[in-house]
């Protein structure tokens, strides 16, 4: 199979718009006041957050990390949606919608796939099961950590298969659930606020 490497502006583009159609329909379940809506506005907020990063990225010229970015808001919104925070529709994960092309595009090197790797090994081996084991937390605990080995195991199988674009994303998506999993206090990591995004 031919490397898959690059990542065009119209790729980039499709993802962002994509996107923001799921991120305008999003609206958020719980209660004006009650402590789940703060953790509710919590998420929105690094969902929002990290779409804001995808513009600055591009507007610097940096489009792999733009690409990093918004498929990082977009796991975040399913993540929160399966926890019942946020009344959502995610569809299909972005990495899923693009489609292989042989332009000119800004390129995932070896070294940007093997960090973007690394990052979510070193926060997969930092973090621990913060909640007792026959509690409704741990299952949901679980559930998170399933989720991010098996976006794990696609960014390898892509990656293996030359096809970086999609395991760069899939990385990114492996790696926001256990982010968010480390915001919502389902994963003790130490207070680790450079792999993970603690809530204060």
């Amino acid at each position: 199979m031919a490397k898959n490497t690059t990542i065009t502006m119209e790729c980039l583009n499709s993802c962002l718009e994509s996107f923001d159609i799921v991120r305008s329909d999003l609206t958020l379940t719980p209660n004006d006041g009650s402590m789940l809506r703060a953790l509710a506005d919590s998420g929105i907020e690094m969902v929002d957050c990290y779409r804001k990063d995808a513009e600055n990225f591009i507007d610097s010229k940096e489009v792999v990390t733009a690409f990093a970015a918004i498929n990082y808001a977009h796991a975040w919104i399913g993540c929160f949606t399966e926890l019942g925070l946020f009344n959502s529709q995610p569809g299909e994960e972005l990495f899923k919608t693009i489609k292989d092309e042989d332009k000119e595009g800004a390129l995932i090197t070896d070294e940007k796939m093997a960090k973007y790797l690394d990052i979510t090994t070193r926060a997969r081996k930092k973090l621990k099961i913060a909640s007792p084991v026959r509690s409704f937390d741990r299952r949901l605990a679980i559930h998170f950590l399933d989720t991010s080995e098996s976006y794990f195991k696609q960014a390898v199988d892509f990656r293996n298969d030359n096809d970086f674009v999609r395991a760069f994303a899939a990385v990114n998506y492996s790696h926001a659930w256990l982010d968010g999993g480390a915001r919502i206090g389902l994963f003790d990591v130490e207070e680790d606020d450079v792999l993970f995004t603690l809530y204060e």
